[in-house]
């Protein structure tokens, strides 16, 4: 396969039809890309400014938000540098922790910080998987956030620390 899990799922989508803070949502596909292609710190983080306060501003979701966590999650399985890969999952974070932005609210989108948890959810497993790794603290948050079955998370955390 020529192109990445994640580049596929960006494709097929029709960006337009969905909402970012300041219409830049022809922007968010170009974002991801880079992010996912980042070899440094810098190119990681230049990439994630793209996507965070666009999708997600201090909380708030914007309808560009759900597709992101499906994409995010397809790249959670392709090669990603260890600083891409941070982000990966602190932009999920981001977004499974927050609400419907006002706006969106006011187009009958209120139930989107649940539609995003929903959607994070399908790929909990490979949010669990980042319990080993450095990424495991912010791993562990977004957990928090999908998991519902707490008892699952306390063994695995238990496990995880020796216990």
């Amino acid at each position: 396969m020529s192109k990445s899990l994640a580049e596929i799922e960006i494709g097929r989508l029709d960006w337009t039809a969905f909402r970012t803070l300041g219409d830049r949502t022809e922007k968010v596909p170009g974002a991801l890309l880079r992010l996912f292609a980042a070899g440094t710190e810098d190119e990681a983080m230049a990439a994630y400014w793209e996507l965070e306060n666009v999708v997600v501003v201090q909380g708030q979701l914007y309808s560009a938000a759900l597709p992101t966590v499906h994409v995010l999650l397809a790249a959670l399985l392709d090669e990603l540098s260890a600083d891409a890969r941070d982000l990966v999952l602190a932009l999920l974070f981001q977004i499974v922790s927050g609400e419907a932005d006002e706006e969106e609210r006011g187009m009958g989108n209120s139930a989107l910080g649940d539609l995003c948890r929903d959607a994070a959810r399908e790929g909990l497993w490979l949010v669990y998987r980042e319990l080993g790794t450095r990424r495991r603290e912010t791993a562990e948050s977004i957990l928090e956030r999908i998991e519902g079955d707490d008892a699952r998370l306390t063994a695995f955390l238990a496990t995880l620390r020796g216990k």
